[in-house]
């Protein structure tokens, strides 16, 4: 008797807690999942808003790529060698130091020397064909353009920006800032997906997030193993969206990341202003 009824208690033991303990283990695989996405979106978010204006670019819609802000100040329009102030800043020829006077004090005389380039009034591509992409100007120190060509170094001291190198020589930038600001930038972050999907005998997620950065202006760039870092495996769907911004408003880019564990799927949607003023 005492067997029999012990049998019976724990059936209906087993019956009434089976239900509340799948649930929790449902709960805390959703909730892991949500914490994947999440932590992705969040970080390219922040990325996004680091952005010099008019450089964020969708080679495709799971891929995205941005000239990310290193440091950036005023300037004030140059003597280039002579008695008349240069806005924008020219480069005068060799043997001379091109020198720019900045007017922002709190910047940091290592991180300016970190910098790979300099952007001045990046309008975008829509305006005169000028932008920092394609790098048109990558090869080339005579033309006047929004950023500085490859190979142009950086040093600070006294409060004088000074381009060194043997492109800098002979450079000017293509437009003055109306409100004197530059931008100094050292690197290009870049977000891909690849393989999004579903295997159908695990129910898993089949693709992931890369995150890359590089340090050379490029019309494209390559993502693999090597060269970026995994932000999230188990990648469903992803899609990225971007939407220049215009006179009225200003861009916006709509980040869509979808993460699959054992045929549970979860979708998260992130909108990020992208601040396009120069």
């Amino acid at each position: 008797m005492v067997i029999a009824l012990a049998g019976v208690v724990a059936v209906l033991i087993s019956t009434v807690m089976s239900n509340p303990l799948q649930s929790f283990v449902d709960q805390s695989r959703r909730a892991e999942l949500v914490d994947l996405a999440a932590g992705a979106l969040n970080r390219m978010a922040r990325d996004v808003r680091l952005a010099v204006p008019n450089t964020l670019r969708t080679p495709d819609g799971q891929t995205f790529e941005l000239l990310a802000i290193h440091d950036a100040g005023r300037y004030r329009a140059n003597l280039a060698g002579g008695a008349v102030r240069n806005d924008p800043p020219l480069c005068q020829g060799a043997p001379a130091a091109c020198e720019i006077e900045v007017l922002s004090p709190g910047l940091d005389a290592a991180r300016v020397a970190e910098a790979r380039w300099m952007v001045l009034y990046n309008i975008g591509a829509n305006t005169l064909g000028d932008s920092v992409w394609p790098p048109f100007n990558s090869s080339s120190s005579a033309s006047p353009a929004v950023i500085t060509p490859n190979g142009v170094g950086f040093a600070l001291n006294s409060g004088v920006l000074t381009l060194s190198g043997a492109a800098a020589p002979g450079f000017r930038f293509k437009f003055a800032s109306p409100q004197h600001r530059f931008y100094l930038a050292r690197e290009v972050l870049g977000y891909r997906c690849d393989n999004p999907g579903t295997d159908a005998a695990t129910g898993n997620g089949t693709g992931v997030i890369r995150r890359a950065s590089f340090s050379s202006l490029a019309s494209s760039y390559s993502y693999s193993a090597a060269n970026s870092s995994l932000l999230v495996d188990g990648v469903s769907t992803c899609t990225f969206t971007y939407e220049p911004g215009t006179n009225a408003r200003g861009g916006l880019i709509t980040l869509r990341v979808g993460v699959k564990r054992q045929g549970e799927e979860i979708m998260l949607l992130q909108q990020v202003h992208v601040d396009n003023a120069p």
